[in-house]
């Protein structure tokens, strides 16, 4: 699951023009609507959910002396959700990420989403330090990751 944003994040960094003036950063807001079907074999469940995130990101690139472009941050908020023909659980995640675009490295630091259950706690979440390569694969991980299928499907099952 940690993969899923990357995309989303890799598409925003690709989005944002190169700035007339070194000195002052430029600022785009870009919205966010992705979603993923786990269907058949690819669900951890006996049948099809739907992974979302919805929202609206600011992207500021930050340029060098020169005008090139160094790195960017992203900030926002994504409501994020799974859901199946019956049921929905919803999640917030306003986790920020800093991309050195020298390097291509992704952080992507503070929470990224946390399903909860009355009862259960977080049945499904991630918040932490999250470092990915320029191609997308994780370099490393530290702070919390929880992932109940069992409770998942139980609470999106009819």
């Amino acid at each position: 699951m940690r993969r899923l944003f990357v995309p989303i994040l890799l598409l925003a960094a690709l989005a944002v023009p190169a700035a007339a003036s070194a000195q002052t950063p430029s600022v785009v807001t870009l919205p966010v609507d992705d979603s993923i079907v786990f269907a058949g074999a690819d669900s951890p469940c006996g049948f099809d959910i739907t992974f979302t995130s919805a929202g609206t990101v600011k992207v500021t690139t930050f340029f060098d002396g020169k005008g090139n472009p160094v790195r960017q941050t992203i900030h926002g908020s994504l409501t994020h959700t799974f859901f199946s023909a019956w049921h929905t659980i919803v999640s917030k995640g306003p986790a920020p990420v800093h991309i050195d675009l020298a390097t291509g490295q992704m952080v992507d630091t503070g929470m990224e989403y946390s399903f909860h259950l009355p009862g259960n706690g977080v049945i499904f979440g991630q918040a932490g330090r999250l470092t990915f390569a320029p191609d997308g694969s994780q370099l490393s991980f530290v702070g919390m990751s929880v992932t109940n299928t069992d409770l998942l499907c139980a609470a999106l099952a009819p």
